[in-house]
């Protein structure tokens, strides 16, 4: 499988102490990315303050499982892995068989998806997944396909088929001048009001430039994200609280 980094100590996807995977290659594109590395699947070379190196490294099943298991100790009762990206499951069929061993230690395996891959991907991950973070990013047709190169109803097919299975946590990411609009908002509130029942809490990321490195590393154009302001995200909170009984969180990642 396809890797750009194995982060170690993460406390921001999921229960516990988490050692988070980051998978290489995503089937979307959104402006406001904070991992650039992470949006074509093959490997790339990148210039950083003059030191050449090279984004992606191609991992076994048996690699992996190996770096994983150095933090062990680290996960006791609530912790253990994640896979994120890029779209971690793009490379489903790779990541089956090192969940399933990962399971059989007693370790939870979290995966945070977009959504926007091959149905058969989703429905093959379900029986080895203990936690999916769901984004939430644009669900107005035109508006997915034109800014994010996604099929929108690609997306809801494979949020009902994940929430017939499995109860999941909301991430939305808070972009100005992207996620940010009015009938956006009210798209989202509708289809989480819809799976109420379905979704564990709701994360609510307010937009930064963390990214900006990797993007002059790769030669790359650095988005323009409108900031949006505390006042905003508290007020975009109470309008979800307002119509649904689930946990509504501003996180800080």
């Amino acid at each position: 499988m396809l890797i750009t980094n194995i982060q170690r100590f993460s406390l921001h996807d999921g229960p516990g102490i988490r050692t988070t995977v980051f998978l290489k290659g995503c089937s979307i594109r959104c402006p406001w990315c904070s991992n650039p590395e992470n949006l074509n699947g093959y490997p790339e070379k990148y210039n950083k303050n003059g030191i050449e190196g090279i984004y992606g490294k191609e991992y076994s099943c048996d690699e992996v499982y190996d770096e994983i298991m150095k933090d062990e100790v680290f996960y006791e009762d609530d912790g253990g892995v994640t896979f994120s990206g890029g779209e971690a499951l793009l490379q489903a069929d790779k990541l089956i068989p090192l969940i399933k061993r990962i399971r059989k230690k007693g370790i939870t395996v979290a995966v945070e998806t977009c959504l926007f891959v091959p149905q058969k991907n989703v429905e093959c991950m379900m029986p080895y997944v203990d936690f999916f973070y769901v984004d939430m990013k644009i669900l107005q047709e035109n508006q997915c396909l034109g800014i994010l190169g996604g099929d929108i109803h690609l997306y809801k097919d494979n949020l009902k088929l994940l929430t017939e299975q499995k109860q999941i946590i909301i991430r939305i990411p808070v972009i100005g001048g992207y996620t940010d609009g009015k009938n956006n908002r009210e798209a989202i509130i509708k289809e989480i009001k819809r799976y109420e029942n379905r979704i564990l809490k709701i994360e609510m990321i307010k937009g930064h430039n963390l990214g900006k490195s990797k993007y002059e590393s790769l030669n790359m154009e650095i988005p323009q994200c409108n900031d949006v302001s505390d006042d905003f995200m508290e007020q975009y909170r109470k309008e979800i609280e307002n119509v649904v009984n689930i946990p509504v969180l501003i996180c800080r990642i």
